[in-house]
């Protein structure tokens, strides 16, 4: 099926984070495997910790960006290579609007008052007002042009 409207959203911030993590994870790594010294007084092996490091690569992969497609009939978010994704049908949207959402509700697949927020940066996001009464909001960087295609969409099946 063809996209119509697709927009892919980094999140920088996540990923400059777990830079200094990863960093001190393998200088862990280095202090015992290299210098052959004990990091601590009862020092965990340095495979938990490469482990750790794979963890992490993991989580950054799976969900360091968030793409937003429209497709003729439905709207598909996906984070990072597409294992956790979630998708709106047109014709279940009641509404949508521009948001702006709390410091606090951080990014990631939050609950929120009211319903789910999506998000991997920033504080703009569009909310989705379902028929069946759940929200959710899809962050973004481009909210306006978002709810432009949102809206255009949804207008073809009648519902604004």
């Amino acid at each position: 099926m063809q996209a119509s409207y697709k927009k892919t959203q980094t999140g920088w911030i996540i990923i400059l984070s777990f830079i200094p993590v990863f960093l001190f994870l393998g200088w862990i790594i280095y202090y015992q495997e290299v210098l052959g010294r004990s990091f601590g007084d009862h020092p965990a092996p340095s495979w938990l910790y490469l482990g750790l490091i794979g963890l992490l690569l993991l989580l950054l992969v799976l969900f360091s960006n968030l793409t937003v497609t429209g497709f003729p009939t439905y709207l598909e978010i996906k984070y990072g290579i597409g294992l956790f994704r979630k998708s709106f049908q047109y014709q279940d949207i009641r509404s949508c609007s521009i948001k702006k959402n709390n410091w606090f509700y951080g990014w990631g697949v939050r609950k929120i008052p009211g319903g789910w927020l999506y998000n991997v940066s920033g504080s703009m996001s569009v909310q989705l007002d379902m028929k069946n009464g759940r929200m959710y909001r899809i962050g973004t960087d481009a909210p306006e042009k978002l709810i432009e295609f949102i809206k255009s969409r949804i207008s073809l099946f009648g519902n604004q």
